[in-house]
């Protein structure tokens, strides 16, 4: 079983550098995106779900993101790392579940996506993975989720000196920001 920092060491930070997409706030979103989707544990959704991987991306997102975005010529560079990554040609949904490092590039991409950038603030990241990665799903996983899995899973990560803004400093009238694009998968 990996940890949380084997994790943030041997997968997020490697794969954010070969993808040429690190910063650390991008850091700090991946691994608050495993810990609120999967406890840095489970690579199957429960009750079974789509989801796959340590950062819980179903079939219909992995499909979207290889065959549409990944697919453009004005992408092609980015999708020969990510092929590299993944250790094959044509990878399948399921390689998420055995492929860490491929779960973490592809989680990336989804998020590279987004026209909004990457906040700073761990407040922020809880809103910004709602809505862009979860959709802002009404009966799922909400910010205060994130939160709360980042002051557990993650904090220790950091030290004092990061933003450990308390589940209870959310506020669902925030979380009405109007989505920039629509969230089809």
């Amino acid at each position: 079983m990996s940890t949380p920092s084997d994790i943030q060491k041997n997968i997020v930070i490697p794969t954010l550098t070969k993808l040429g997409l690190y910063s650390l706030s991008a850091e700090k979103l991946l691994l608050g995106t495993a810990a609120v989707e999967s406890r840095f544990t489970f690579r199957r959704q429960f009750n079974g779900g789509p989801a796959l991987g340590l950062f819980q991306m179903e079939p219909a997102t992995f499909n979207w993101l290889m065959g549409g975005f990944l697919s453009s010529k004005k992408h092609s560079d980015l999708k020969k790392i990510v092929l590299l990554i993944a250790g094959r040609t044509n990878p399948i949904p399921s390689d998420l579940v055995i492929n860490d490092a491929f779960a973490a590039a592809m989680a990336r991409i989804r998020y590279y996506i987004v026209p909004a950038p990457i906040p700073s603030t761990l407040k922020e990241q809880a809103f910004y993975w709602w809505q862009y990665y979860n959709g802002e799903s009404a009966n799922g996983l909400k910010p205060g989720d994130y939160l709360e899995r980042w002051r557990t899973l993650c904090a220790p990560l950091y030290g004092s000196s990061h933003d450990h803004s308390p589940p209870d400093s959310f506020n669902p009238v925030e979380a009405k920001r109007p989505l920039l694009r629509p969230i089809w998968v």
